[in-house]
């Protein structure tokens, strides 16, 4: 069986979950909610430089002119976080990556839950991956660099994303996680943190992502979304939102 979020699973399922995965993907998101609760709390955060410049690329600048466009102002600066984090997180860790496909694909990783073109689209991860792929060619991009930038997207809601399925979705999925709900943000110092935040303010992130994961879960019960949603999605996000505020 193919793994969930990888490219062998979206071509088979679309993004849908059978019940069995739906089983196995709630296992898995309540272990990592247990080892986090384990682990919170014993490390030292690490100082590092909050001010970094995107890449400078046809692609990127496309990309930077789209999401401007498109996204509302909660989701652009948390694609704009996650990609700090992402950064962040490939220093901490020694992972060396491709900052241009980090980026645009951290820029495009919610773009599925503005653009309802596809009515028949079970998740918005693999729709946004789609539209991920169709706008880096667009923007001039590599076949190669619209793959592992639509890839990255498509996997990004997984619990896990290994790092042998591409430095940049392994980065992508670490850094929107610690956005939503905080995964490894003790590993980061709090004047770094706040350093982020300014730069990227979480003003009304929580209320406009979790409006949009509630309708995703409405609309798209099967989804790695839906599943989420219905473990308490919502009270993770929100108590993230509260200690960071």
């Amino acid at each position: 069986m193919a793994a969930i979020g990888s490219p062998a699973w979206v071509a088979r399922t679309g993004g849908a979950l059978s019940l069995r995965e739906q089983l196995w993907f709630a296992a898995q998101a309540i272990a990592r909610e247990l080892r986090g609760k384990r682990q919170g709390g014993q490390v030292a955060g690490a100082v590092l430089a909050a001010d970094r410049t995107p890449p400078s690329t046809s692609v990127a600048d496309h990309v930077t002119d789209f999401a401007r466009t498109v996204l509302p102002d909660p989701l652009l600066q948390h694609s704009i976080r996650s990609w700090l984090w992402g950064s962040m997180l490939a220093e901490l860790d020694r992972i060396e990556y491709d900052d241009e496909r980090l980026y645009v694909a951290a820029l495009l990783h919610d773009v599925g839950l503005v653009d309802r073109s596809d009515p028949k689209a079970a998740c918005f991860a693999v729709h946004g991956s789609n539209l991920a792929r169709a706008i880096v060619i667009e923007a001039g991009g590599a076949d190669a660099f619209a793959t592992e930038v639509a890839d990255a997207v498509a996997a990004h809601f997984n619990v896990d994303v290994p790092l042998s399925w591409g430095p940049e979705a392994h980065l992508l999925h670490a850094g929107t996680h610690l956005d939503v709900v905080g995964l490894r943000l003790p590993e980061i110092a709090r004047n770094t943190v706040a350093e982020v935040h300014a730069q990227a303010p979480r003003t009304g992130f929580a209320d406009h992502f979790l409006a949009a994961m509630r309708e995703e879960a409405r609309v798209r019960r099967s989804s790695r979304a839906g599943v989420l949603w219905r473990l308490g999605m919502k009270r993770s996000v929100r108590q993230f939102q509260e200690k960071v505020a």
